[in-house]
């Protein structure tokens, strides 16, 4: 399959400055499109931006997306495959994602260009583990309360899954994915009640339990010894923060106290 006069032949089709076999095309204004084959033109590298097209950090994304091809092409069987290094002069992001055919819908009607094809982005190393199944993928990658790929000049939207006590008495059957804005409401709940606990997961798939022992307490399950330690409400919500985004990311971000 010839992938450039596949690309070429889109509608406004136009060549990347600074990066060979490489186009842009845009159906309407604001929906911007980007891709470029992969060195061995065996795969198509596709990026989709809304309201948000940057074509300098395009042409990076793709630029390193090919050169970084061995570690972002896997079976279509891995729904995502992750290339850390990646740095913009105009962006925090530090890595590139990239999507397989079993959850984007680039090209879905034809068949071998869509097995052919990895849906790519810019992203934060907080926002995704790497090690998520197809259906995780799918979540992260489309619905709003996800990475919002398509959103360049977006914030780090990090990985946060909790299981939690409710009101009712009952226990959640496992960590579900929640907006970091979510501890917030969590935390505070638990105060006097200490038959209740919130336990958060975050993108190394590290698990800290947090109750009520008249205090704030937080231990880590995932650690060989699980040290408890007492923290006021609002150290509680830093310390969250900071195992959330990273410390470089959790100095800058406004995302924590924003409601989604």
């Amino acid at each position: 399959m010839d992938l450039a006069a596949v690309i070429t032949a889109m509608p406004n089709a136009a060549p990347l400055a600074g990066l060979p076999e490489a186009w842009h095309w845009a159906k309407v204004p604001g929906f911007d499109f980007a891709a470029a084959p992969s060195a061995d033109g065996k795969h198509l590298f596709q990026l989709y931006a809304l309201d948000s097209y940057d074509e300098g950090l395009v042409t990076a994304v793709l630029d390193f997306a090919r050169r970084h091809e061995a570690e972002l092409i896997v079976p279509p069987e891995r729904p995502l495959a992750l290339a850390e290094g990646f740095t913009h002069p105009a962006s925090g992001f530090d890595m590139v994602a990239a999507v397989g055919p079993g959850v984007h819908k680039y090209h879905d009607k034809d068949g071998p260009l869509h097995e052919a094809t990895r849906a790519v982005f810019p992203a934060y190393r907080c926002e995704l583990s790497g090690a998520e199944d197809e259906d995780e993928v799918a979540y992260r990658y489309s619905r709003a309360a996800g990475v919002t790929p398509t959103r360049l000049g977006r914030e780090p939207r990090p990985t946060l899954k909790i299981r939690y006590r409710p009101d009712d008495g009952s226990t959640m059957d496992e960590r579900v994915y929640f907006t970091p804005s979510s501890l917030q409401y969590q935390f505070p709940k638990l105060q006097g009640e200490p038959d209740r606990f919130v336990e958060f997961e975050n993108y190394q798939q590290r698990v800290w339990r947090v109750a009520w022992d008249g205090t704030w307490s937080v231990a880590e399950l995932t650690a060989d010894r699980a040290e408890r330690r007492e923290l006021g409400l609002e150290e509680l919500l830093e310390f969250a923060k900071t195992v959330l985004y990273g410390p470089n990311l959790a100095a800058g971000t406004s995302e924590f106290t924003k409601k989604h």
